[in-house]
């Protein structure tokens, strides 16, 4: 009790000092609220998919960690946890640097930009947070969001190939290398059955001449 009273006076200290503004304190309300009206009850049981979007309660976090409730795209599913992309607003001010496969395909940003033109579940631009991955409890979700970004679509696999590769950059380094290397050797493996091929074609056709010269030279001793 005593740690509870001296967190509950901490947090009206910051209030009394306005060093949260209305948005943020309702923000903050909320999500002690959901966690408080939600933390002991069971699991639900709902099919989930990767490539789904969901609207979620995250909780409170420390910056730069996503908090509170925003959207997020599943890209994992393991039993009741789920591995997520954050999602939330662009603003071309506060995120100078995004990426975006034809518009900024150069960039190293950890924000994958969604313009809202290519994909018709979001009104308006939007950003995936690919260094940010969240592992949450099904529970977390509020309600499911429209639309979806299929695993099978190149715009979800270089998603999920760019947000991998920002957490195992190492791994992902020896991945490339080995990728490389096997297809150096099926290069050099196709290479000698090119060239297999060609001698045996080349036998074939050395055959069917001497078989023809052969039957020539019959042919002229049957005379």
């Amino acid at each position: 009790m005593k740690e509870y009273l001296k967190a509950q006076s901490k947090t009206n200290e910051i209030i009394v000092g306005n060093a949260v503004n209305s948005d943020e304190l309702d923000r903050i309300s909320k999500s002690d609220f959901r966690w408080a009206d939600n933390r002991k009850k069971a699991f639900r049981y709902r099919p989930v998919k990767k490539g789904e979007i969901y609207q979620f309660e995250f909780g409170k976090n420390y910056i730069p960690e996503m908090s509170y409730e925003h959207r997020g795209l599943i890209i994992g599913v393991k039993q009741k946890l789920l591995y997520v992309l954050p999602i939330f607003s662009y603003d071309p001010h506060k995120h100078p640097d995004v990426y975006h496969p034809l518009d900024f395909p150069t960039s190293k940003s950890d924000m994958f930009l969604l313009k809202s033109s290519e994909f018709s579940f979001i009104s308006h631009d939007s950003v995936l947070k690919l260094n940010d991955i969240r592992t949450v409890s099904i529970n977390r979700i509020l309600y499911q969001q429209s639309g979806r970004i299929h695993p099978t679509s190149d715009t979800y696999k270089q998603i999920e190939f760019l947000a991998l590769r920002k957490y195992f950059p190492s791994f992902f380094h020896d991945f490339e290398q080995n990728n490389k290397t096997i297809e150096s050797l099926n290069s050099q493996l196709k290479t000698i059955t090119d060239e297999k091929n060609r001698l045996k074609n080349e036998n074939e056709k050395l055959k069917a001449e001497i078989n023809s010269l052969k039957e020539q030279i019959k042919a002229i001793l049957n005379k």
